[in-house]
Protein backbone atom coordinates (compact mmCIF):
# COMPACT_ATOMS: atom_id res chain seq x y z
CA UNK A 1 0.00 0.00 0.00
CA UNK A 2 2.79 2.46 0.82
CA UNK A 3 4.40 1.80 -2.56
CA UNK A 4 1.02 2.27 -4.30
CA UNK A 5 0.65 5.61 -2.59
CA UNK A 6 4.16 6.75 -3.42
CA UNK A 7 3.89 5.59 -7.02
CA UNK A 8 0.81 7.76 -7.34
CA UNK A 9 2.78 10.72 -6.00
CA UNK A 10 5.59 10.11 -8.50
CA UNK A 11 3.41 9.78 -11.60
CA UNK A 12 0.98 12.48 -10.54
CA UNK A 13 0.43 15.35 -12.97
CA UNK A 14 1.51 17.56 -10.07
CA UNK A 15 5.02 16.11 -9.82
CA UNK A 16 6.47 14.16 -12.73
CA UNK A 17 6.29 16.72 -15.59
CA UNK A 18 7.82 19.45 -13.43
CA UNK A 19 10.75 17.28 -12.40
CA UNK A 20 11.43 16.04 -15.94
CA UNK A 21 11.21 19.50 -17.49
CA UNK A 22 13.12 21.57 -14.95
CA UNK A 23 15.29 19.17 -12.92
CA UNK A 24 16.82 16.74 -15.37
CA UNK A 25 19.51 15.47 -12.98
CA UNK A 26 16.98 14.30 -10.36
CA UNK A 27 15.88 10.70 -9.86
CA UNK A 28 13.19 9.18 -7.66
CA UNK A 29 12.97 5.83 -5.92
CA UNK A 30 10.60 4.07 -3.54
CA UNK A 31 11.65 1.56 -0.90
CA UNK A 32 15.40 2.09 -1.31
CA UNK A 33 17.93 3.02 1.37
CA UNK A 34 20.14 6.05 1.93
CA UNK A 35 23.63 5.52 3.32
CA UNK A 36 23.94 8.71 5.34
CA UNK A 37 27.20 7.68 7.05
CA UNK A 38 29.34 4.56 7.57
CA UNK A 39 27.11 3.42 10.43
CA UNK A 40 23.79 4.85 9.25
CA UNK A 41 21.66 3.09 6.63
CA UNK A 42 18.03 4.20 6.47
CA UNK A 43 15.38 2.71 4.15
CA UNK A 44 13.23 5.62 2.97
CA UNK A 45 9.71 5.20 1.56
CA UNK A 46 10.37 7.72 -1.20
CA UNK A 47 13.49 9.71 -2.13
CA UNK A 48 14.35 12.37 -4.67
CA UNK A 49 18.11 12.51 -5.22
CA UNK A 50 20.77 13.65 -7.69
CA UNK A 51 21.76 11.02 -10.27
CA UNK A 52 25.44 10.81 -9.17
CA UNK A 53 24.30 9.72 -5.69
CA UNK A 54 23.12 6.32 -6.96
CA UNK A 55 25.77 3.70 -6.12
CA UNK A 56 25.45 -0.08 -5.69
CA UNK A 57 21.68 0.08 -5.30
CA UNK A 58 21.83 2.75 -2.56
CA UNK A 59 21.59 6.52 -2.41
CA UNK A 60 24.91 7.82 -1.07
CA UNK A 61 24.59 10.83 1.22
CA UNK A 62 21.61 13.06 1.89
CA UNK A 63 18.81 12.90 -0.71
CA UNK A 64 17.15 16.13 -1.78
CA UNK A 65 13.79 14.96 -0.42
CA UNK A 66 12.81 12.13 1.94
CA UNK A 67 9.16 11.08 2.28
CA UNK A 68 7.95 8.67 4.97
CA UNK A 69 4.48 7.12 5.20
CA UNK A 70 3.75 6.39 8.84
CA UNK A 71 2.47 3.19 10.40
CA UNK A 72 1.47 2.60 14.01
CA UNK A 73 5.02 1.40 14.66
CA UNK A 74 6.81 4.26 12.90
CA UNK A 75 4.74 7.39 13.53
CA UNK A 76 6.45 8.51 16.73
CA UNK A 77 9.93 7.97 15.31
CA UNK A 78 9.13 9.47 11.89
CA UNK A 79 7.98 12.69 13.55
CA UNK A 80 10.63 12.67 16.29
CA UNK A 81 13.94 10.83 16.31
CA UNK A 82 14.08 10.32 12.54
CA UNK A 83 13.26 13.96 11.88
CA UNK A 84 16.22 14.93 14.03
CA UNK A 85 18.42 12.35 12.28
CA UNK A 86 17.52 13.62 8.81
CA UNK A 87 18.14 17.22 9.87
CA UNK A 88 21.53 16.28 11.34
CA UNK A 89 22.55 14.70 8.04
CA UNK A 90 21.44 17.71 6.04
CA UNK A 91 18.42 16.39 4.11
CA UNK A 92 16.89 19.70 2.97
CA UNK A 93 13.25 18.58 2.60
CA UNK A 94 11.29 16.01 4.60
CA UNK A 95 7.63 15.09 4.16
CA UNK A 96 5.67 12.81 6.50
CA UNK A 97 2.37 11.34 5.27
CA UNK A 98 -0.10 10.12 7.90
CA UNK A 99 -2.97 8.16 6.39
CA UNK A 100 -6.00 7.19 8.41
CA UNK A 101 -8.87 5.05 7.16
CA UNK A 102 -10.60 8.08 5.66
CA UNK A 103 -8.30 11.05 6.19
CA UNK A 104 -4.75 12.18 5.50
CA UNK A 105 -2.31 14.60 7.09
CA UNK A 106 0.90 15.74 5.40
CA UNK A 107 3.70 17.37 7.39
CA UNK A 108 6.05 19.43 5.21
CA UNK A 109 9.45 20.21 6.77
CA UNK A 110 12.26 22.35 5.36
CA UNK A 111 15.74 22.49 6.85
CA UNK A 112 16.58 25.68 8.71
CA UNK A 113 19.42 26.90 10.90
CA UNK A 114 18.37 24.90 13.98
CA UNK A 115 16.81 21.83 12.37
CA UNK A 116 13.57 21.44 10.47
CA UNK A 117 10.97 24.19 10.26
CA UNK A 118 7.43 22.95 9.75
CA UNK A 119 6.46 24.60 6.48
CA UNK A 120 2.89 23.28 6.46
CA UNK A 121 0.49 20.70 7.90
CA UNK A 122 -2.10 19.74 5.30
CA UNK A 123 -5.35 17.82 5.37
CA UNK A 124 -8.23 17.42 2.93
CA UNK A 125 -9.16 20.68 1.19
CA UNK A 126 -5.83 22.37 1.96
CA UNK A 127 -2.91 23.27 -0.30
CA UNK A 128 0.55 24.79 -0.20
CA UNK A 129 2.99 26.06 -2.85
CA UNK A 130 6.58 24.82 -2.47
CA UNK A 131 9.78 25.78 -4.25
CA UNK A 132 12.11 23.13 -2.77
CA UNK A 133 13.35 20.67 -3.82
CA UNK A 134 11.25 21.54 -6.91
CA UNK A 135 8.31 23.78 -7.62
CA UNK A 136 5.09 22.04 -6.73
CA UNK A 137 1.63 22.67 -5.35
CA UNK A 138 0.82 20.05 -2.72
CA UNK A 139 -2.89 19.27 -2.50
CA UNK A 140 -3.75 16.04 -0.64
CA UNK A 141 -7.13 15.75 -2.38
CA UNK A 142 -5.39 15.42 -5.76
CA UNK A 143 -2.45 13.28 -4.64
CA UNK A 144 -4.50 10.67 -2.82
CA UNK A 145 -7.75 10.66 -4.79
CA UNK A 146 -9.05 7.13 -5.44
CA UNK A 147 -6.74 5.31 -3.07
CA UNK A 148 -8.37 2.59 -0.92
CA UNK A 149 -8.33 3.03 2.89
CA UNK A 150 -4.88 2.82 4.44
CA UNK A 151 -4.37 -0.42 6.37
CA UNK A 152 -0.68 -0.18 7.18
CA UNK A 153 2.27 -2.27 6.03
CA UNK A 154 2.37 -6.06 5.89
CA UNK A 155 4.38 -7.50 8.75
CA UNK A 156 6.81 -10.37 8.39
CA UNK A 157 7.96 -9.59 4.84
CA UNK A 158 10.82 -11.48 3.19
CA UNK A 159 14.19 -10.37 4.54
CA UNK A 160 17.81 -10.85 3.51
CA UNK A 161 18.99 -14.45 3.71
CA UNK A 162 22.69 -14.32 2.79
CA UNK A 163 25.29 -14.47 5.51
CA UNK A 164 27.44 -11.37 5.70
CA UNK A 165 30.55 -10.42 7.66
CA UNK A 166 30.92 -11.60 11.25
CA UNK A 167 29.10 -9.62 13.91
CA UNK A 168 31.16 -6.92 15.61
CA UNK A 169 32.08 -7.40 19.23
CA UNK A 170 29.38 -6.44 21.70
CA UNK A 171 31.05 -3.11 22.54
CA UNK A 172 31.45 -2.01 18.92
CA UNK A 173 28.91 -0.33 16.64
CA UNK A 174 27.60 -2.11 13.56
CA UNK A 175 28.83 -1.20 10.11
CA UNK A 176 26.50 -1.35 7.13
CA UNK A 177 27.88 -4.56 5.56
CA UNK A 178 27.44 -6.65 8.70
CA UNK A 179 24.07 -5.16 9.61
CA UNK A 180 22.43 -5.41 6.20
CA UNK A 181 22.25 -9.24 6.35
CA UNK A 182 21.53 -9.89 10.02
CA UNK A 183 18.17 -8.84 11.43
CA UNK A 184 14.78 -10.33 12.48
CA UNK A 185 12.61 -11.68 9.68
CA UNK A 186 9.47 -10.39 11.43
CA UNK A 187 10.50 -6.74 11.33
CA UNK A 188 8.23 -4.30 9.53
CA UNK A 189 11.22 -2.07 8.78
CA UNK A 190 14.88 -1.97 9.80
CA UNK A 191 17.36 0.87 10.17
CA UNK A 192 20.94 1.40 11.25
CA UNK A 193 21.49 4.69 13.07
CA UNK A 194 24.97 5.63 14.28
CA UNK A 195 25.92 1.95 14.34
CA UNK A 196 22.79 0.97 16.33
CA UNK A 197 20.16 -1.39 14.81
CA UNK A 198 16.53 -0.23 15.10
CA UNK A 199 13.69 -2.67 14.29
CA UNK A 200 10.06 -1.61 13.72
CA UNK A 201 7.20 -3.89 14.67
CA UNK A 202 5.09 -5.05 17.59
CA UNK A 203 7.57 -6.40 20.14
CA UNK A 204 7.35 -7.90 23.61
CA UNK A 205 9.66 -9.58 26.15
CA UNK A 206 9.92 -12.73 24.02
CA UNK A 207 11.34 -10.71 21.15
CA UNK A 208 13.81 -9.07 23.53
CA UNK A 209 15.00 -12.51 24.66
CA UNK A 210 15.43 -13.66 21.05
CA UNK A 211 17.34 -10.49 20.15
CA UNK A 212 19.59 -10.93 23.17
CA UNK A 213 20.50 -14.40 21.91
CA UNK A 214 20.99 -13.12 18.34
CA UNK A 215 23.18 -10.22 19.49
CA UNK A 216 24.98 -11.63 22.56
CA UNK A 217 26.25 -9.13 25.09
CA UNK A 218 24.30 -6.19 23.68
CA UNK A 219 21.61 -4.15 25.41
CA UNK A 220 18.19 -4.77 23.80
CA UNK A 221 15.62 -2.13 24.60
CA UNK A 222 11.92 -1.74 23.82
CA UNK A 223 11.07 1.88 23.08
CA UNK A 224 7.43 1.50 24.14
CA UNK A 225 5.38 -0.76 26.37
CA UNK A 226 5.55 -4.49 25.46
CA UNK A 227 3.01 -5.53 22.84
CA UNK A 228 2.58 -2.02 21.45
CA UNK A 229 3.72 -1.12 17.93
CA UNK A 230 7.01 0.73 17.89
CA UNK A 231 10.74 0.06 17.84
CA UNK A 232 13.24 -2.30 19.42
CA UNK A 233 16.78 -0.92 19.65
CA UNK A 234 19.97 -2.99 20.00
CA UNK A 235 22.66 -0.95 21.78
CA UNK A 236 26.30 -1.87 22.33
CA UNK A 237 27.18 -3.42 25.69
CA UNK A 238 28.88 -0.16 26.65
CA UNK A 239 27.38 2.56 24.44
CA UNK A 240 29.39 5.74 24.00
CA UNK A 241 28.07 8.95 25.52
CA UNK A 242 27.15 10.13 22.01
CA UNK A 243 25.04 7.04 21.28
CA UNK A 244 23.40 7.26 24.73
CA UNK A 245 22.50 10.90 24.11
CA UNK A 246 20.84 10.07 20.80
CA UNK A 247 19.01 6.95 21.99
CA UNK A 248 15.25 7.18 22.56
CA UNK A 249 14.41 7.04 26.25
CA UNK A 250 10.97 5.89 27.37
CA UNK A 251 9.63 4.35 30.56
CA UNK A 252 7.90 1.08 29.65
CA UNK A 253 7.46 -0.16 33.21
CA UNK A 254 3.87 0.84 33.91
CA UNK A 255 0.78 2.79 33.01
CA UNK A 256 -1.49 2.51 30.01
CA UNK A 257 -0.90 5.78 28.17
Amino acid sequence: MAHDLLHQILVSDLVAPVMIAEYGDMETTTGSAARLADGTLIPVDLMVYAQPQAKDGLVEGAPLLAVEVTSAASRERDLGEKKELYARHGIPCYWVVELGDYDVTMHIFELGVDGYDERAVLGWGETVQLSEPFKIEIEPDELFRGLPPWRGPIEGVEMAQDNGPDLPTADDPFEVDAFSRRWPTGAEKIELQDGVPVFYGRWDERDVAIAERAYPGRVVRLDQKPGRPGTMTVLPADPTAEIRARAIRIDVSGGDS
